[in-house]
């Protein structure tokens, strides 16, 4: 094998590496797409707020609230997640990979809303319970005030629902 023909394989081979990167990077990022475009569904549950009748998602356990609603593209008009925890606490959430503008509810064990946020996709802005709650209620962006739901209104959450986060299940 002559000089020139040495360097030109080894200029192929790294064109070869090269492109191996570029395609397997491609297809890595692919991957990522498919998974965060066919987001899993959690279990609902039936809630009444303020004599209105909704199903809403649970976020339950740790890594089901973590998740939250990120990835999703939109949210249905009576759509939402009902975020339970174990007992009242101070709760923070944020935006982060969440694609869709939202309010939140934070809600007392007793199921009254003390606090109507509203959150922007994509923000790092946290938004803070002003009191320690047990529930918190994300639906479409401006739901609460298209349904003349304020702070001070019931939410009826099932006694189970709320067992379920005492057990983490």
């Amino acid at each position: 094998m002559n000089k020139h023909s040495f360097l030109w394989v080894k200029e192929w081979n790294h064109l070869f590496i090269i492109m191996l990167c570029i395609s397997g990077g491609i297809v890595y990022s692919g991957s990522c797409a498919i998974c965060y475009s066919e987001v899993k569904r959690n279990r609902v549950a039936p809630i009444n707020v303020g004599g209105m009748e909704l199903e809403v998602e649970l976020a339950i356990t740790p890594e089901e609230r973590i998740v939250g609603l990120m990835y999703r593209n939109k949210l249905e008009d009576n759509e939402g997640m009902l975020f339970v925890f174990p007992k009242e606490e101070i709760l923070s959430f944020w935006m982060k990979d969440t694609r869709i503008p939202i309010s939140i509810a934070f809600i007392k064990a007793d199921g009254r809303i003390i606090q109507i946020d509203t959150m922007s996709p994509h923000s790092l802005d946290t938004h803070v319970s002003r009191e320690k709650v047990q529930y918190a209620l994300e639906m479409k962006e401006g739901w609460f005030r298209l349904h003349n739901i304020k702070e001070g209104d019931i939410v009826r959450i099932p006694l189970a629902v709320g067992r379920k986060a005492e057990i983490g299940k």
